[in-house]
């Protein structure tokens, strides 16, 4: 089955430009550990829950081999994930205007919405949902902007402007380009791992002009080493609609971007696989750089 684009991701393809980021080998995994009662977006999103259901030497069936097997019960947008393109939606008036009292509507390609309510069911988000999000494989770049502020860790609630983000750039030697994953890293990891109610209630994050500004350098993904990309209060989702639902580019959030930044490794081959879970707003996943 041929693989097609995405919104704004690339077909993915292993081309010798990839290739081309691998020096070292290293490999770094970018996924947290889940945890009983981690911290979640607020009330309305479950916390991981694990209860075991089969124990070693309950079932006989394979004797004298033994098996265990639990559940897991979880929102999806709990620890590292990735949202798929019908996770936000933005109401809108008739002209396509933000607007309160207007419609929820669907990112559909440059210039385009539909409506959300179109498209879901009992079963789930029939348009964009993540199943129908191909593997990604792309070039990934790591914004140290903690780094470049000489911090361990920005301030609760900082707004991340497009300086911090030049400022980032000029620090590292680096640039965006065409078709790049920008991974920002605020160093608020350590709040998440911690349980630390400040990740959920300050986050540090992206203002709106810092993620205009990455799109105009060729961005075409975004994650962060924080629980929404963006920066919150303000409340109003600015960041994901207009990278969800103007511009077609998603999220990967709650992030450990710690041991890329101990290791200075600003660029790499990153690949991320969504679980193809049908009708869903996003994936569980382990992004993965290779340095």
């Amino acid at each position: 089955m041929s693989l097609s684009a995405y919104g704004r991701l690339p077909i993915p393809r292993l081309t010798p430009d990839l290739l081309r980021l691998v020096k070292t080998g290293e490999v770094f995994s970018l996924g947290i550990d889940f945890q009983e009662g981690m911290l979640t977006p607020g009330a309305a999103m479950k916390s991981y829950s694990i209860a075991p259901h089969l124990r070693h030497g309950d079932d006989t069936t394979i004797d004298p081999g033994t098996a265990a097997a639990e559940t897991i019960r979880m929102s999806i947008h709990v620890g590292t994930h990735i949202d798929a393109l019908c996770h936000i939606a933005e109401k809108q008036d008739a002209a396509g205007n933000p607007d309160s009292d207007g419609e929820p509507r669907l990112y559909n390609g440059a210039g385009a919405t539909v409506p959300a309510s179109d498209h879901v069911t009992s079963a789930g988000q029939q348009h964009l949902s993540i199943e129908k999000m191909p593997p990604i494989i792309m070039r990934g770049l790591l914004l140290d902007v903690a780094a470049y502020k000489g911090l361990e860790m920005l301030p609760p609630a900082y707004q991340i402007g497009a300086d911090d983000i030049r400022g980032a750039l000029e620090r590292q030697g680096s640039a965006i380009g065409e078709h790049t994953a920008a991974l920002v890293r605020t160093g608020t990891y350590r709040l998440l791992r911690e349980g630390d109610p400040i990740y959920r209630d300050a986050q540090t994050g992206l203002n709106l002009e810092a993620a205009q500004f990455l799109v105009a350098q060729g961005m075409t993904l975004v994650g962060a080493d924080n629980m929404a990309v963006e920066a919150m209060p303000p409340m109003d989702h600015s960041v994901h609609r207009f990278n969800l639902v103007q511009n077609g580019i998603t999220h990967v959030e709650n992030l450990n971007l710690d041991e890329l930044a101990a290791a200075a490794c600003y660029e790499f081959l990153l690949i991320i696989a969504p679980l193809k879970l049908t009708g869903a707003t996003g994936s569980w996943v382990n992004p993965i750089a290779i340095a």
